[in-house]
């Protein structure tokens, strides 16, 4: 599998139409009944699976068609933090130090 954060934006693209074709395919949808469902043609539903190229609104209506909106349910999301959040994260745990033996009964002195 692809790592998308490593790839080229083509590679993104066209790794995302080979897995919307597998997905159509596991569902046995054909090409004819996904364009009809979503209102392209047959070629361009068959261009995105080949190419990775489509527009936003053609790649949210197949994700939804199979199935698949919740994927992005993650994307593009900023999460949220509070000062305390942040400031723990950053917050270094201090040392312990090791303890002190003292010798009892002699404190060093020599006489």
């Amino acid at each position: 599998m692809l790592d998308m954060s490593l790839a080229l934006p083509e590679e993104v693209c066209l790794e995302l139409g080979h897995r919307a074709r597998a997905r159509r395919l596991a569902l046995n949808v054909s090409v004819e009944e996904l364009s009809a469902r979503i209102g392209v043609s047959d070629r361009t539903l068959r261009s995105f699976e080949l190419t990775g190229r489509c527009t936003l609104g053609t790649f949210v209506r197949v994700l939804e068609v199979l199935n698949a909106l919740p994927d992005l349910q993650p994307v593009l999301v900023t999460e949220v933090r509070s000062i305390d959040d942040m400031r723990r994260k950053t917050r270094v745990p201090q040392r312990k130090r090791a303890g002190n033996k003292r010798h009892h009964g002699n404190n060093g002195d020599l006489g």
